[in-house]
């Protein structure tokens, strides 16, 4: 029995001892998914899987560079990562890297704003966002097609993904070549029924800022049966435009008399141009409109919004939303 205890342990010892080596020396991947400690991560635009790699070693998230990128290379998310400030753990394997790296909670390069803001609230958003430098250039602008050197509504709203020390030329760009995309793809830049291209993002901006999404082909409707017969388009949001007001459900008598060319209720036809960034589907509405006759529309209460061509009907529907605003359905 004493004959095979020593050559037991000396195996045991041995198989320690080499696990020891493997573990310290050979193995190329730490095997934590997470850690309490984070490093910022910088990555730029074109960097290629080596750069970001050897980027990751050296701050001591992955252990080695040569894992990571094996790693990245077989799998086709990593093509995703976006330049930006990512925050990652330290000391994980290679996997949960890429997996922290494509995460975009943890991207603080990551800019993106919702439909309807105006430029003025884009470019204020993009200056606290710290991520673009300088100060924008009269040389970015539209399309030459639309006419007009304002970027009033060439913004699209998206999420954009932008290297530190972004020139804010080229942020503001990359969301005016963007907004080029969606038009052709609802071929908005193509005109429609006489309306210009400026016009259609016009009309599509007001969309946007009258109603929700699924009432968006109606309203589009609407502003095109009121310009064919004449009528003035009298929709508040493009008085909120010019006076630079935000939300009003009901607008005060004086701010309908503002003298402005915004002020559909004072000028018929159209504004002299957008009053928003419309997003893809008040695009496609405004080039799409659902077949209708009417000439007005009201939100009621929250998610309904009525069309009719009757001024009476519609005042029976305006009592209806005074009754539902007193009650407090609109706060």
């Amino acid at each position: 029995m004493k004959r095979l205890i020593a050559p037991l342990v000396a195996l045991l010892v041995f198989t320690f001892a080499l696990s020891t080596i493997h573990n310290k020396f050979l193995l190329n991947d730490y095997r934590s998914t997470t850690s309490t400690s984070q490093v910022d991560i910088v990555i730029k635009d074109g960097e290629t899987g080596t750069q970001i790699a050897q980027k990751l070693e050296k701050a001591g998230v992955i252990k080695a560079s040569k894992v990571f990128y094996k790693v990245a290379i077989n799998d086709k998310r990593s093509n995703s990562i976006s330049p930006g400030i990512h925050e990652v753990d330290i000391k994980i394997s290679a996997r949960s890297a890429l997996d922290q790296l494509l995460d975009p909670k943890r991207n603080r390069g990551l800019f993106g704003f919702i439909e309807g803001l105006r430029k003025a609230e884009i470019l204020d958003l993009l200056d606290k966002s710290k991520l673009a430098s300088g100060k924008l250039s009269p040389a970015v602008k539209p399309d030459a097609l639309y006419k007009t050197s304002n970027l009033e509504g060439f913004l699209f709203p998206a999420q954009y993904s932008f290297s530190p020390g972004t020139v804010i030329d080229d942020a503001v760009n990359q969301m005016v070549q963007r907004f080029n995309l969606a038009a052709k793809e609802t071929k908005v830049d193509l005109g429609y029924k006489g309306f210009s291209p400026l016009e259609l993002v016009t009309i599509a901006s007001i969309i946007q800022a009258e109603g929700d999404p699924q009432d968006f082909t109606k309203i589009a409707q609407v502003i095109y049966n009121r310009l064919k017969i004449g009528m003035p388009l009298q929709m508040n949001t493009t008085i909120e435009y010019a006076a630079n007001l935000r939300g009003k459900i009901r607008l005060p008598y004086k701010e309908l008399e503002v003298n402005s060319k915004y002020n559909t209720y004072k000028y018929r036809g159209l504004p002299p141009g957008p009053i928003g960034n419309p997003g893809q589907a008040a695009l496609n509405a405004s080039v799409n409109p659902e077949s209708g006759d009417w000439l007005y529309f009201i939100t009621v209460k929250p998610q309904d919004t009525r069309f009719t061509k009757s001024y009476d009907q519609f005042n029976i529907w305006a009592d209806e939303f005074r009754k539902n605003e007193k009650a407090g359905l609109f706060k």
